[in-house]
């Protein structure tokens, strides 16, 4: 898979990528960055996560993952929210 968004992750942010593997449907994390080969990393704090500010550049990011001819990954569009100090929630979508 070759993702051809340039990214950057926007701290104004309010949407985000919640994913799963395919072969790990119940457990899910929340996107930090894409690496080149492919791989999602998940964030451990507020911080880390990736955040878009435009639901459809959160859209077009997600709808690469999803087209792609054998898709690792099974993924939602979230609201991202802070909890206390640097935690995090996620809401709908």
């Amino acid at each position: 898979m070759t993702v051809e968004l340039e990214l950057k992750s926007d701290p104004r942010g309010i949407w985000c990528v919640q994913y799963c593997k395919k072969d790990e449907p119940t457990v899910w994390n929340t996107m930090k960055l894409i690496r080149s080969d492919g791989i999602m990393v998940s964030a451990k704090t507020y911080d880390d996560v990736f955040k878009f500010l435009k639901y459809q550049d959160a859209w077009a990011f997600v709808k690469q993952l999803v087209t792609d001819p054998q898709p690792k990954y099974n993924v939602n569009i979230k609201k991202v929210c802070r909890a206390r100090r640097n935690a995090f929630y996620l809401v709908g979508g």
